[in-house]
């Protein structure tokens, strides 16, 4: 059977040892500053987030669904942090995803709770499988793009998963469905993001104050 991709609470034994190098992996979301907007630097900080941990269902932010002047550094081609696969700062665990349009394309962001800079890896995949399982994930989309993060940790037994962005969010975007990245295997989290039509350019930004992973994906 395919494994369906949601946001599965990993197992205190295989963490632990990714925990002792350096835990848990992480993403980062939208804030007032984004890369994609006149101005904004690569790696910005001052933003803020609304964090949702399964409560209700996450929604965009002004800055994560108004629109933007779009920038260079679309590709079909993987992007990576310079540093990757060594995990990196700890981020805590994956508290939102949301989904917001931008003017020539649409913004995934992943929330973490901790104040570390994750390290990325994100690519196209034919084909998406788990890493620590090795089994198929079934998501739904046309194209897919695998999302790897550093360092997220493990959830504590009493936490809630993050919802995935309601049908409303994803209406009119590229984005048929946006997995969250809930807790590390090992000090890696990954997730896939179901793509509309074909595989599209995208590109990678970390955001800081909360931490945030941010994919955005032209149309």
């Amino acid at each position: 059977m395919p494994a369906v991709l949601t946001p599965s609470r990993p197992t205190r034994s295989a963490g632990l040892a990714g925990l002792a190098l350096a835990a848990v992996v992480a993403a980062a979301g939208c804030g007032t500053d984004t890369p994609a907007d006149p101005g904004a630097s690569s790696t910005p900080a001052s933003a803020t987030g609304s964090s949702t941990t399964g409560t209700s269902r996450p929604t965009a932010t002004p800055e994560e669904s108004g629109t933007g002047s779009p920038q260079d550094g679309f590709s079909l081609d993987e992007q990576r942090s310079p540093s990757w696969p060594r995990l990196g700062p700890r981020v805590g665990t994956g508290t939102a995803v949301r989904v917001g349009r931008h003017e020539g394309y649409d913004r995934v962001v992943y929330e973490f709770t901790g104040s570390g800079e994750p390290t990325f890896q994100v690519r196209y995949v034919d084909e998406p499988v788990s890493q620590g399982s090795g089994e198929p994930i079934d998501v739904a989309g046309d194209a897919f793009l695998m999302v790897s993060s550093s360092t997220v940790e493990i959830p504590e037994e009493s936490a809630e998963a993050p919802l995935e962005p309601g049908t409303a969010s994803l209406e009119g975007t590229t984005v048929m469905a946006a997995p969250p990245i809930f807790g590390g295997f090992e000090g890696y989290g990954e997730t896939v993001i179901g793509v509309r039509g074909q595989q599209r350019p995208f590109r990678v930004s970390v955001l800081t104050e909360p931490t945030r992973l941010v994919v955005d994906i032209a149309r």
